[in-house]
């Protein structure tokens, strides 16, 4: 029996976002960025971090075939704050408000902030997987030529 890798929920993740991207519907997500607003489909967001969680899931299995051994601590630890904070970006809105009702500027100030932080821990913990991979990839050569 073959074992479960951590990094298979980055497809079955990816997977769910993109059927869900499928029945999210027109709505839009403005985010406020130095003043100027950015109106995106919901939709098109759940299919472009779909993509990026296939992606990630790609270079899991890339690097698993090639032997190259991430730690098996920052691995987990990058795919359950990676999934987390996916999971913060998107859903918050959706679950408080219905989609017949406009939301008050005080509770939609509230869910940008959710937004953002969720956002900023995504690129966190992106920017620790950037130097997990540098940092493996130098242990593997370092192997290699002793």
């Amino acid at each position: 029996m073959k074992k479960f890798k951590a990094y298979y929920l980055l497809l079955i993740s990816s997977l769910i976002l993109l059927m869900s991207g499928f029945l999210v519907g027109r709505e839009t997500v403005d985010i406020n960025l130095h003043d100027t607003y950015y109106v995106i489909s919901r939709n098109h967001l759940y299919w472009l971090i779909s993509i990026l969680l296939v992606l990630f899931f790609l270079i899991y299995l890339l690097f698993d075939k090639t032997k190259i051994n991430f730690g098996h601590l920052f691995s987990k630890v990058h795919i359950f704050g990676t999934l987390i904070s996916v999971i913060g970006l998107l859903f918050p809105y959706s679950l408080i408000f219905s989609k017949a009702e406009f939301p008050l500027y005080d509770y939609s100030l509230y869910i940008k902030l959710l937004m953002t932080i969720s956002i900023l821990v995504f690129l966190m913990f992106q920017i620790l997987f950037i130097i997990v991979i540098f940092v493996s990839i130098i242990k593997k050569m370092k192997s290699f030529l002793a």
